[in-house]
């Protein structure tokens, strides 16, 4: 019952982000309400800024501050609009989370009730350093300002991102200016919040399934070695097919999940990739060319999103690993004949893993984030390399 209540008390954090911004899609029959016409509401103000500081940016620089902070709203959109699209989905995927892990073991042995304990007590940890690192994030991008305004007296807005036929050197236009920024952000974190922790939500939980499915294993394996020597007998075929085929149809829910999950998320890991790649070179860039303190808090939440990501596929990865393990490991050369065909379909089911795809590049995964990073090191230096010709 301790990891329901605690299971229970993570989904109700991340419902009560998706419910502010009017999208939770976790829920059961999702419809659009208020709260989702004022997002997109907030959505269009950040669109007419965008258009407007790009049009009064008097230099290639202060176009490519537009452009940074562009990334995050191109980003933002693609998100909803995906997540919006398979609504449905993430609402099955949560509810089969809660059956097949936590209802169905609410009178499992000590064993299980363990790992399962184990897998959400470090869930709750992952979501509270997250948090920690968003919501630093947003105080430290609005204290700045604050900052620079009553100790240097000098007037900086939060992100680069001008109202039209407002002036921000008024004092009434700098602080209408930098309250719209602050509830951009705000809004911001919200959105980056839910989907974040609702994806480190659904990956955290194939360790659950992996761990249940090795006691499945283990137990199995046990048993075969302890009535080995009855093995003839239609008791030891009846207890062989009927683990069999409990773990077959464990092993199938496994990876019906997992293409659930990544048809959830293939689009939207794309898109998390592209988004932050070109964000994190601009960044770089704009770290080497200005003293615009806003491109290092844009270029750490870029590398961050795309680093969260590229972990979390490579833990699919390591479970996909995992769960051949256990199938290598049971000795089949002790079941009957028929349940060694099942023991060969299971083999060849396993040699097909499902992993988070990105669009174009393959699995999502730490591997592939090097290879990102390389690419962007690369178009970094031929920017850098453009400027210093034209210094020439």
């Amino acid at each position: 019952m301790e990891a329901l209540d605690k299971f229970m008390q993570y989904t109700n954090y991340v419902r009560g982000l998706c419910k502010v911004l009017g999208m939770d899609v976790l829920g059961p029959n999702y419809k659009r309400n208020y709260r989702t016409n004022v997002c997109f509401v907030i959505i269009g103000i950040y669109v007419v800024m965008s258009i407007n500081s790009f049009m009064l940016a008097d230099s290639s620089i202060e176009m490519l501050k537009a452009v940074s902070f562009g990334g995050f709203f191109c980003q933002c959109v693609l998100k909803i609009y995906f997540t919006l699209s398979k609504s449905e989905r993430y609402h099955e995927n949560h509810t089969t989370i809660k059956k097949a892990i936590y209802l169905d073991h609410l009178d499992g042995n000590e064993r299980q009730k363990r790992e399962i304990l184990k897998t959400v007590d470090l869930l709750h940890v992952v979501v509270k350093g997250t948090s920690l690192l968003y919501f630093s994030s947003v105080i430290l991008f609005s204290i700045y300002p604050a900052y620079m305004y009553f100790i240097v007296d000098v007037k900086v807005t939060i992100f680069p991102l001008y109202v039209p036929g407002i002036d921000i050197y008024s004092a009434y236009g700098y602080g209408f200016t930098n309250s719209i920024h602050l509830l951009l952000s705000i809004y911001g974190l919200f959105g980056a919040l839910a989907s974040d922790t609702a994806f480190i939500m659904f990956v955290f939980h194939i360790y659950s399934y992996t761990d249940l499915l090795m006691i499945k294993f283990d137990e199995f394996a046990d048993k075969l070695g302890q009535i080995e020597e009855s093995k003839d007998t239609k008791q030891y075929e009846a207890y062989c097919r009927f683990k069999m085929r409990e773990i077959l149809l464990t092993h199938k829910d496994i990876i019906a999940y997992l293409v659930s999950l990544n048809n959830c998320y293939q689009n939207i890991s794309s898109v998390q990739v592209a988004t932050c790649s070109v964000s994190i070179c601009i960044n770089l860039f704009l770290a080497l060319v200005t003293d615009w303190y806003a491109t290092y808090g844009f270029l750490v939440a870029s590398v961050f999103q795309l680093l969260v990501f590229s972990v979390l596929g490579t833990i699919i990865q390591l479970m996909n690993d995992r769960i051949i393990m256990l199938i290598y490991n049971l000795p089949w050369h002790l079941l009957p004949n028929n349940e060694k065909k099942s023991f060969c379909f299971l083999l060849f089911k396993s040699q097909r893993p499902i992993e988070i795809l990105i669009r174009g590049l393959g699995p999502m995964n730490v591997e592939t984030f090097t290879e990102i990073m390389k690419v962007i090191y690369q178009a970094f230096t031929m920017m850098y390399s453009f400027l210093i010709d034209q210094q020439l």
